[in-house]
């Protein structure tokens, strides 16, 4: 393996896989397994994207009792057989972007998600990728985005046996990746056309429609 000197950080639903639609049903849908009757699926306006976070609120509001340890587990799993029901493909190119960046550059990769942990894996094995747990941080333990990015920048860190990147850059399809590579101070690639003009509008400068063509450019810091 090429020395690691750089880290690319990957969001998974809508940058790598095409199933963000299938999440989001999947989502409410283990909500009303769990006898949740009143969902507010206006997902955008949570103060946090995560799973972790929106379904905990959600529980929590409607059935007046703590969304535990063992709930959140049941909840995971429900979602899981839901996503596994399902066809998840990838974003064009992503599998051999992935693995090209691996094999050939001194990047290196990792993946942090909003998504739970199973759902997550099941994506990334759906595509054909193939990776270290080290290298996935998703959102069971951890409620906001900037500290599950933060998280897998250090298991990266641990993974690939250094102390630090020189450049770390986030890759993401949606306005909370962008914030949030803005928040911790990432360069940012946009993926896919869907979010591109709000993107664009929150000072997304560097984006592509699908990874076919993706390539690192010299630093790509967006506008605050």
């Amino acid at each position: 393996m090429l020395k690691k000197n750089n880290l690319i950080v990957f969001d998974i639903d809508g940058t790598l896989t095409e199933s963000v639609q299938v999440h989001q049903k999947g989502f409410i849908h283990s909500l009303k397994q769990l006898g949740v009757q009143n969902i507010d699926s206006n997902f955008k306006e949570y103060k946090h994207h995560t799973d972790s976070f929106i379904a905990k609120k959600i529980y929590e509001s409607d059935k007046k009792e703590a969304f535990s340890k063992s709930i959140i587990e049941e909840f995971e799993q429900l979602l899981s057989n839901f996503i596994k029901t399902k066809s998840i493909t990838e974003i064009a190119g992503a599998q051999k972007t992935v693995e090209y960046i691996e094999k050939h550059t001194d990047f290196g990769v990792c993946y942090a998600t909003g998504s739970l942990l199973i759902p997550a894996m099941f994506k990334l094995d759906s595509i054909g990728l193939k990776y270290n747990n080290e290298q996935l941080t998703a959102s069971n333990t951890i409620e906001d985005r900037e500290s599950i990015v933060l998280q897998a920048i250090e298991s990266a860190k641990s993974f690939y046996q250094t102390e630090k990147f020189d450049r770390i850059i986030s890759v993401g399809d949606g306005l909370w990746d962008l914030k949030t590579a803005l928040n911790l101070n990432l360069e940012f690639i946009g993926i896919g056309l869907k979010n591109k003009k709000v993107l664009i509008e929150n000072g997304m400068t560097v984006y592509f429609d699908n990874l076919t063509n993706f390539k690192i450019e010299k630093k790509v810091f967006n506008k605050v």
